[in-house]
């Protein structure tokens, strides 16, 4: 049995993707959801991030991407009917749908820096947690990957960031759990 909210989500994914509930996809995604135990286990108190879904113009070098630098595990490929190809990556539990459609196109231009990526309005970046950002840091220098910020401490949040982005020019954020 899984949540009512999360068996929603999933209908408008497959819906939109041209999926069914019988797919691969479908069964990897839901293998891991906890049992609900009572009427305190559901509704908004159990939110928490699950996936995120991003468009990409070659799913082959995203894969590779997400897999070598952040340690992402491919769990599942597959072709839709409607010409939308998906990979489904996860790590600790969170999925990213790397997903390639016919005719993409970027409407935004050049990604701008932090700050001033937030001008364009909608979700301008991800964002994970951990332990030892200084550890961290020193293993995504170590593949390669530019930072562009590197341990910055913001003080109204009370820690420190990295951000860089990935193979497409996405923002992504690490930010050092609060010890």
């Amino acid at each position: 049995m899984q949540p009512k909210g999360l068996k929603k989500l999933i209908a408008v994914i497959l819906t939109t993707t041209g999926l069914t509930a019988s797919t691969s996809l479908f069964a990897i995604a839901n293998q891991n959801q906890p049992k609900i135990n009572s009427q305190a286990d559901m509704g908004l108190e159990t939110l928490e991030i699950y996936n995120v879904a991003i468009s990409v113009p070659n799913i082959d070098e995203s894969v590779r991407w997400y897999s070598d630098k952040l340690s992402f595990k491919l769990q599942s490929r597959r072709q839709v009917s409607t010409g939308i190809e998906i990979a489904l990556m996860e790590k600790n539990g969170f999925f990213i749908d790397l997903i390639k459609i016919p005719n993409q196109r970027n409407l935004e231009g050049k990604p701008k820096k932090p700050p001033a990526h937030l001008e364009v309005i909608g979700i301008r970046n991800m964002v994970f947690y951990v332990n030892d950002l200084k550890a961290a840091n020193a293993q995504l220098k170590a593949k390669g990957v530019p930072l562009i910020w590197e341990s910055r401490y913001i003080p109204e949040i009370g820690t420190s960031i990295t951000n860089f982005r990935d193979n497409n020019g996405n923002l992504i954020a690490i930010w050092e759990r609060q010890k």
